[in-house]
């Protein structure tokens, strides 16, 4: 996808943090984009500021990920508003701070239903439509917890290795539609971002440069696979 422009994508957690900072590098690209979160006022103010922005227009959709029927009805509202389906990020997640020996069901269920079987979920809603055009660019929001485990976050690093798992599995078997994949595996990400220069952390990621690393992967030729060069660590 060297030229972007009139592409059309959603993004998931595009109301704020990381996702309202990939959504604003793609509309400034000209990319049209539907952001879904679950907090629809915020929803709103975010595809204002992003439509004022331009040149790509941003439709909100209000989505909790893990609801079947909110992922139907939000590439539903994609399809309708927009002629084709190009780029699905899927960047909404959480986590709990919470000891293994003390997780609840509950706790865990939170966390794997978000961050992985959500992901899962929408992104087998967009292939039809993706392996129909026979395109499309996939990318996931991991972390370092898909590579390393830390205490405390048992779920959201058993949810983010399991993400990258199925990020592979998924690039091997999309890849003869002309369908691209990648992971993320950013460090440390400052959310919510500075407000000042004062409040940058000098030691840490801003959600600008998991925006910047979007737009570069996406601008990459098709020959260009995650699996030989690496690009889905960061």
């Amino acid at each position: 996808m060297n030229n972007l422009k009139g592409k059309n994508a959603i993004v998931t957690g595009g109301g704020s943090g990381i996702g309202y900072a990939i959504a604003q590098a793609l509309v400034a690209e000209g990319v049209n984009v539907l952001i879904a979160s679950r907090r629809g006022e915020l929803l709103e103010t975010a595809a204002a500021a992003l439509n004022r922005a331009g040149p790509g227009r941003a439709v909100p959709a209000v989505l909790d990920i893990r609801k079947k029927e909110d992922i139907v009805r939000v590439v539903r509202l994609a399809q309708k508003s927009f002629p084709s389906l190009d780029i699905l990020v899927n960047n909404a997640g959480l986590g709990v701070s919470s000891a293994i020996a003390d997780c609840t069901d509950e706790e865990w269920d939170l966390v794997i239903g978000t961050n992985l079987t959500g992901v899962f979920r929408l992104t087998r809603e967009c292939l039809p439509v993706m392996m129909a055009q026979r395109s499309g660019y996939i990318i996931n929001i991991a972390s370092q917890a898909a590579k390393h485990g830390y205490p405390l976050a048992g779920p959201y690093c058993a949810s983010k290795f399991g993400l990258l798992g199925f990020t592979e599995a998924l690039q091997a078997e999309v890849r003869e539609y002309g369908i691209l994949a990648h992971a993320l595996c950013p460090a440390l990400v400052q959310v919510p971002p500075p407000k000042t220069g004062s409040e940058v952390r000098p030691d840490v990621l801003q959600p600008e440069d998991l925006a910047s690393t979007v737009l570069f992967l996406l601008r990459q030729p098709s020959r260009i696979r995650y699996e030989n060069i690496g690009l889905y660590r960061l």
